[in-house]
Parts: C-alpha cells; structure tokens; sequence
C-alpha cells in the first residue's frame, strides 16, 4: 500500500487525488490510502442532505455535492479524513465487509485515544459513543475500486454540524475525542489509522 499524508487540502484537490489515484489502482498498481485533513467544506452523498445555506455561507463554508453514499456531513481542521482507494476484488472484500472494517478501525482508535465506550453501528455507519457522533462512512465503487471513505472528530470546532442535518439525522449530536476525553492528536490518529488500514498490516509506504 501506498500512504499519502499531504496535510490539509482543500476538497476539490483530495477528488482530483482520489481520481487519479483511482486510475492507478484500476491499473494493477499498488493500493493507496489518503490520510489529511480539510479546509472546512460541508458534503452532500447521492442522496443530498439538508444544510442551512446562509449559516454556512456566514461561516465561509462551501458545500460540494458528491457521489458517495450518505448524505450531508462536514469536514474542516481538526478532523481526520481518510481515503482508502482499494481494489475491493484484490482484497477479496464486499461493500458492508470494508465499511465494517472502516468503522472497527475508527473504533479502534477510539478506544485508544480513552474512548472505551466508542462502537461502530453497522445499522447506521458510523463510530458512536452514548448516541453521539465521532466517525462517519460514505463510500463509492467504480470497477470494483472505492473512492471517499472516512471521517473521524479529533478536534475540530463542531460549528459547521450545526447547520447541517448530519446524514439526513434530525437531531444526531455529534461529538469529538477532545471532547470525550480522549488524547490523541490528529497526527497520532493518521499514524494508528495508516497502520490499521494498511492491508498488509503495516507495510504502509509513506510518499508525502
């Protein structure tokens, strides 16, 4: 596998990164896996989702409809986005089996971070503790390879959750590990999540 860690990139760059390095997998080269952060941008999935337009224009928020599955969530500073583009066929993996796998890594780290209490829910795709929200999942599949992935709250301000309703949940509340007491840093939660992620278990490659 091939990690990426190009800190914090605007949405708009992290497609054109996934496009390209979707291409390369489609290819026969090596899986990749993006681990950065964003500058702050609200996502629409296939099915859309329902945001306060002038809230987000108030905070400098654009928001950019996506082909992933899911509806609305937002990404900014703080929070650690994750792009495994993998060849499901490779891996030998269906759809809800690399989600499942998504979510326990984000689990993982939570408990990790001193989330014990942090369990993915396969109903409803995603890492929680109590009912509140930490890690996020959308996903999209061209000839067998994902693009997107997953999002965990590490630190970030939780402003840009206010006006949006988080993936199409009237009255989700959404949390971070700062705020559930947990420890870990952004830089740490890539370092653990490239290692969890990596399907070589732990022959990750870094290149940026």
């Amino acid at each position: 596998m091939i990690l990426h860690r190009p800190g914090q990139v605007p949405y708009e760059r992290a497609l054109s990164l996934q496009d390209a390095a979707r291409a390369r997998v489609l290819g026969g080269g090596d899986h990749e896996l993006f681990l950065l952060e964003h500058s702050p941008v609200v996502t629409l999935g296939r099915r859309g989702g329902d945001v306060d337009v002038d809230a987000l224009t108030d905070l400098d928020t654009p928001i950019v409809p996506t082909d992933r599955g899911g509806q609305a969530t937002w990404h900014g500073p703080g929070q650690v986005v994750g792009y495994p583009i993998f060849s499901l066929r490779r891996l030998k993996r269906t759809v809800p089996q690399m989600v499942a796998a998504l979510g326990e890594a984000m689990a993982t780290v939570c408990h990790e971070a001193g989330v014990p209490g942090a369990r993915y829910d396969d109903a409803c795709p995603g890492v929680y503790v109590q009912g509140r929200k930490l890690g996020s999942i959308g996903l999209h599949v061209h000839r067998g390879v994902i693009t997107h992935g997953l999002a965990l709250n590490v630190n970030n301000d939780l402003a840009g959750f206010l006006a949006i309703v988080p993936c199409g949940r009237a009255g989700l509340r959404v949390t971070t590990l700062a705020a559930e007491g947990g420890t870990l840093s952004v830089g740490d939660v890539i370092a653990r999540l490239a290692e969890l992620l990596d399907p070589a278990a732990g022959q990750a490659r870094r290149v940026a």
